[in-house]
């Protein structure tokens, strides 16, 4: 507001003047040469499942720890080590259990991302180690559960003038050994080699983004795609997205989610949409086999904290009795990252 009123003060005198805003130090730079958060979050949720029974399949209150960083080797982050850290018994699961309602109590923190990330020229990045899957424009819906990860190698080539594409991506490494989630128990792995994928990615303009990969895991071949389109124009969403999967052999078959998005404001995010899911598949446990709607919002009451209600009902037949139908979950969080920039902490 200071800005606008220095720049019509200064045009009411006839005066051109260029007016810069300051910008705001970073607290502690001499701890960010060397380290750097990149997540830090708690969170807790309450949890229901039924089947199309309706008999109970969970009703439970757990939590989450999320961190993530950095460890720089020089100043321009061109050799780091990341290190993840969360809650989750296997590498497919991201909360423990408090022990209120279904499932015993769970504390259990694990070292769950450990890599090294090189970038020795600005087109070019590998990393190597416990590394997170790339799911492109995919979602978790159709694409991997964000909490998978793999032990192996990454190369990434961000050359889009010479190659067209933004991003492409080639990954190699052992996808397995899944109640392991500690990732020094699983370094042992690294000269095994079960998952190799090949991605690409584009920003075509400002308006529409997709991405393809071919996936080979376990003998089971997938390709994958999804486009993203911005859509300001609709009243009812901001954006929206078509992604999906193609199991190639064995078992050949499809899956697909349609999803919009929709900014209300600073502190309301809608999302809601359609997806079936023909196979069990390590994507978000969320969503199972069969045709499901969902609808999630986030409201930040804060800076720090916000609230996220989810609900995803199936619709029509499910694989069995006793498949998920009615899923609810009312999440609550704390991002301590936002509060350390707020306060100037870290």
């Amino acid at each position: 507001m200071a800005i606008i009123f220095a720049i019509i003060f200064a045009s009411s005198l006839g005066r051109a003047q260029t007016v810069k805003a300051t910008p705001t130090p970073q607290s502690h730079p001499e701890v960010h040469r060397w380290f750097e958060i990149e997540a830090l979050t708690i969170s807790t949720r309450y949890r229901y499942i039924d089947n199309t029974r309706g008999q109970t399949l969970a009703a439970q209150q757990q939590w989450q720890f999320l961190g993530r960083g950095r460890f720089k080797f020089d100043r321009k982050a061109k050799y780091s080590v990341v290190t993840q850290l969360g809650t989750g018994n296997n590498i497919t699961a991201g909360w423990n259990n408090t022990g209120w309602g279904t499932g015993d109590l769970q504390t259990n923190i694990f070292v769950k991302h450990l890599y090294f990330d090189a970038k020795p020229v600005k087109p070019i990045e590998v990393q190597f180690g416990g590394i997170p899957i790339n799911n492109g424009e995919n979602t978790e819906i159709t694409g991997y559960d964000n909490d998978v990860y793999v032990m192996g190698e990454r190369v990434v080539i961000r050359a889009p003038k010479q190659l067209w594409f933004d991003e492409i991506s080639l990954s190699n490494g052992y996808l397995g050994d899944l109640t392991r989630p500690n990732v020094f128990r699983r370094f042992k792995h690294l000269d095994r080699s079960n998952y190799h994928q090949f991605l690409v990615r584009k920003k075509v303009n400002s308006r529409v983004s997709f991405s393809a990969d071919y996936t080979f895991e376990s003998g089971i071949d997938t390709l994958r795609q999804a486009i993203k389109v911005n859509t300001k124009e609709l009243k009812f969403a901001d954006s929206l997205t078509f992604e999906n999967y193609q199991r190639l052999d064995p078992n050949a078959g499809y899956g697909f989610a349609i999803d919009g998005s929709k900014h209300v404001n600073s502190r309301v995010d809608l999302t809601g949409g359609f997806t079936k899911i023909s196979h069990v598949i390590f994507n978000g446990d969320r969503y199972q086999r069969g045709e499901r709607f969902y609808f999630g919002a986030i409201f930040k009451l804060n800076r720090e904290f916000s609230i996220a209600p989810v609900i995803i009902q199936a619709v029509g037949p499910v694989p069995t009795a006793v498949s998920p139908r009615t899923r609810f979950e009312f999440i609550a969080s704390y991002n301590f990252l936002e509060a350390f920039h707020h306060y100037h902490i870290f």
